[in-house]
């Protein structure tokens, strides 16, 4: 009986302290900081929303304390490649397009880091750091 209960406390830690990409990924990631040709950009008003397959994008603007947002679908190819694709629900995705730097509805980033606290992604020549909001 002891042993069946040591056993089953053991599963349940190795499940809940697993380094899984995308539970760490799970949540909300504001964006700091943008790198492109050797030139940084500091932001605040940028965030990444992850659960599940799901996927938030939000802007935020405070001269009107308002948020701006478009949902759509999250895919981990591997441990490194993340996918992220916005789609028009219930306002057209090209209305929200202008407020990003994403040329289409569709995204492909590379995962250069990912702790529990900092989340840096890679695409098209571009760096972004975010922190865990």
């Amino acid at each position: 009986m002891v042993r069946n209960i040591l056993i089953a406390v053991c599963a349940f830690l190795f499940v809940a302290c697993s380094k899984d990409t995308e539970s760490k990924l799970f949540g909300k990631w504001q964006l700091q900081q943008v790198e492109a040709s050797g030139t940084i950009q500091e932001t605040d008003t940028v965030y990444f929303n992850f659960e599940h397959s799901l996927f938030m994008y939000q802007v935020y603007f405070p001269a009107v304390d308002s948020f701006l947002h478009c949902y759509g679908y999250n895919v981990m190819e591997g441990d490194k490649t993340l996918l992220l694709e916005l789609i028009s629900d219930p306002r057209p995705v090209g209305k929200f397009l202008p407020y990003t730097d994403w040329d289409s509805t569709k995204r492909t980033y590379t995962i250069d880091k990912l702790t529990s606290k900092q989340l840096i992604l890679n695409s098209e020549g571009k760096t972004y750091t975010f922190r865990k909001f």
